[in-house]
């Protein structure tokens, strides 16, 4: 589990903008290919970072409606 959240983050670094855009100004979702987990980050340009704001289970409730 743990490794497919990394695998996913590593590719972040490679692709920032793969995840989709949210309801929530500039916050980006990207779904990880093996567990389904929830990688919600947004990108912080004049910093070039990727903030990782949170990681969630797909059972688990959500604290925001995805787009």
């Amino acid at each position: 589990m743990c490794a497919a959240i990394y695998e996913a983050l590593q590719n972040l670094i490679l692709f920032p903008a793969a995840g989709r855009l949210q309801k929530v100004e500039r916050v980006r979702k990207l779904v990880t290919s093996k567990y389904a987990y929830l990688i919600y980050y947004t990108l912080d340009e004049a910093a070039d970072e990727i903030v990782v704001l949170n990681v969630k289970h797909p059972a688990r409730e959500r604290d925001h409606e995805d787009a």
